[in-house]
């Protein structure tokens, strides 16, 4: 009877070697596609942000929510409550004016910021840890269409030189194209920005920016950009303005994130 010949330890070797480099070299090409997946959901979430936009003005006389309370009415559900841990803590079921409008929960949450708050959802300022983290929005809106002046106060005025921004979409000036409605912010602070996700309203005046974690490494994710939805309802890729290392990038006026000033005269 013939005798089989069965694999040398050393072939068995081989074999492992060229898979585990085979594994190696596909393994950052399909994190790149998963990534590409959901960025490609994360727009198609923000394009569902620009329809609820027209739905909600048409219902309120064309006015914007207040910004600061436009998903969660109250960023203090408790006494004592720490209002950065909001976003992650859905024990307090959201109750502000546009949440009506967004049938469809999963919309809220950009995946690639759920995927990251694994592991970075603690690093926020004055994190509690008796609060869970499990997100449920990630999406904050520009603060100068809930408020002409762009601060909590929330007045309606605007000022003697035009300063401010607007509560109805009748009176952007700027076009509706460079005026973001929702954008995305990082969960932990970075050079120049202390302030991070901390309540529904991105305030790009210079206490707030645009965040970075798309298509960045995981050894640095100041490095990359977010996805933002405009007044006109079209979604694209965004950048920062300011820089990893608290560098200017292109601010306006020297000193706001960029696409949030929605007048047409210059912010002066």
């Amino acid at each position: 009877m013939e005798k089989r010949k069965g694999f040398t330890l050393i072939e068995l070797l081989v074999v492992i070697a060229i898979i585990a480099v085979l594994m190696a070299i596909l393994m950052p090409a399909l994190q790149r596609v998963k990534e590409q997946a959901r960025e490609i959901t994360c727009r198609a979430n923000l394009k569902q942000y620009g329809l609820v936009q027209h739905m909600y003005l048409d219902d309120n006389d064309d006015r914007y929510p207040f910004s600061w309370t436009s998903l969660v009415r109250n960023e203090n559900p408790v006494g004592g409550y720490q209002r950065y841990c909001r976003w992650h803590d859905p024990r307090y079921p959201p109750d502000g004016p546009l949440w009506p409008y967004l049938l469809e929960k999963k919309i809220n949450l950009c995946p690639s910021f759920k995927v990251i708050a694994k592991s970075e959802g603690t690093r926020h300022p004055s994190h509690d840890p008796a609060n869970p983290v499990i997100p449920f929005y990630s999406y904050s809106m520009n603060s100068w269409l809930g408020s002409k002046s762009g601060d909590p106060g929330g007045s309606s005025l605007t000022d003697s030189k035009g300063r401010g921004g607007i509560h109805k979409r009748s009176e952007i000036s700027r076009s509706k194209a460079e005026v973001f409605f929702f954008a995305e912010e990082n969960m932990w602070g970075r050079p120049g920005n202390s302030n991070v996700l901390n309540d529904n309203a991105l305030c790009p005046d210079g206490r707030d920016w645009f965040g970075t974690f798309h298509s960045a490494s995981s050894a640095d994710l100041n490095l990359g950009t977010i996805n933002a939805v405009f007044v006109d309802a079209h979604v694209e890729e965004v950048r920062s303005a300011l820089g990893p290392k608290g560098e200017d990038r292109g601010k306006e006026f020297g000193r706001f994130e960029k696409y949030g000033w929605p007048n047409k005269q210059p912010f002066q």
